[in-house]
């Protein structure tokens, strides 16, 4: 059945307003993908705040997560599942009076219902195509959570920490997004969709290392750290003397070492995205754009003495539309986007190098 269309427009409104980078894809996708991508990326959106709002006490988000794992998605529960999110979301705004919960996040909470009703009005096979993926991310945060109530903190320990953190809130969405892909294109034949599922996780991977880099200033003040605590070891500093000290070029030889493992994971995004057939442009910008703003990204924290400032890592408006009209420019010639990937990525490695060298 046809999306009621104010459900619609205000899941079209509230995409930008969580996430510039992923809106700009998103809308670049023919219908019906706009909107079941776009509505997906909300719910994991909800849950991914419902993880991280450590305002609220652990017992309640994991209780409430594992709820929205077996609830969220089946056909006569996920109402009232909907209803504890938002009177959760809404009780803790008034209780704060609006301080710290009043951000785009935190509304779109308040709003679940009707992120939820759209999605139930998917056909069939799209809620379908989403549905494993949904369930697993909400068990997976679930997990995250408990440590934070064992007392454990959301911080992670190692290269295999981090992994299985980044496969629950990103590894997922790579395999929910193959399965759309294959719904909703004949050309994504069942031998293409197999070697798109080969390296789905990795390509959620490499975007989400990213952001955990972009999100580090951020997650301190909340009390988490995902940058493993392995890096830092051998950095030779702990995480709070970098935020003493922003400037102190130790921090470039951590973000060296998440860069190592990133541009791996990355090097598998682009394999991904020239998988997908030229025909399906839409699908392939939607990839692209985001594997070279991310290469981009690990550049510029390496490049900056602030390693993880927002501001400086964020790339500028100018930079977005200049990198969209090269990559929308090569987007059927796997040539062309092997070149721009290349280019970008030869300029992390050679930070990476410096970085390590300075260290010496």
């Amino acid at each position: 059945m046809p999306l009621t269309p104010e459900n619609r427009d205000y899941c079209r409104e509230a995409l930008p307003a969580v996430s510039r980078t992923f809106a700009l894809g998103i809308e670049l996708l023919r219908e019906p993908l706009r909107d079941e991508i776009g509505v997906a990326y909300l719910i994991c959106r909800i849950l991914d705040t419902i993880e991280d709002t450590t305002e609220l006490p652990a017992k309640e988000r994991a209780a409430l997560l594992d709820r929205c794992a077996t609830e969220l998605v089946l056909e006569h529960k996920w109402q009232d599942c909907c209803r504890d999110i938002e009177a959760m979301f809404s009780a803790a705004w008034t209780a704060l009076s609006g301080d710290g919960l009043h951000g785009p996040d935190h509304e779109l909470c308040r709003n679940a219902t009707t992120v939820l009703t759209t999605f139930h009005e998917f056909r069939a096979g799209a809620r379908e195509a989403q549905r494993v993926s949904i369930r697993e991310m909400a068990e997976g945060m679930a997990e995250t959570v408990r440590r934070e109530e064992r007392g454990e903190g959301l911080r992670l320990d190692d290269e295999e920490d981090l992994k299985r953190y980044c496969y629950y809130v990103a590894g997922t969405v790579g395999k929910l997004l193959c399965n759309e892909w294959a719904l909703d294109r004949e050309s994504i034949t069942p031998e293409i969709k197999a070697e798109l599922d080969k390296r789905a996780i990795n390509f959620g991977l490499g975007l989400q290392v990213t952001n955990i880099i972009k999100g580090v200033t951020d997650d301190i003040q909340r009390g988490v750290a995902y940058v493993p605590h392995k890096l830092f070891a051998a950095a030779g500093i702990d995480l709070q003397t970098l935020i003493d000290d922003p400037t102190d070029p130790r921090g470039r030889e951590v973000v060296a070492g998440l860069a190592d493992m990133t541009l791996l994971w990355l090097d598998e995004a682009l394999e991904y995205t020239v998988t997908i057939p030229r025909s399906e442009r839409d699908i392939r910008l939607f990839c692209a754009l985001p594997l070279v703003f991310a290469v981009r990204t690990l550049a510029r924290a390496l490049k900056t003495t602030e390693v993880f400032s927002e501001s400086v890592l964020k790339i500028t408006r100018e930079e977005v539309k200049q990198i969209h009209a090269e990559v929308e420019a090569a987007i059927a010639d796997d040539t062309a986007l092997r070149n721009i990937h290349q280019r970008e990525r030869t300029e992390v490695v050679a930070q990476i190098e410096a970085a390590r060298a300075a260290a010496q």
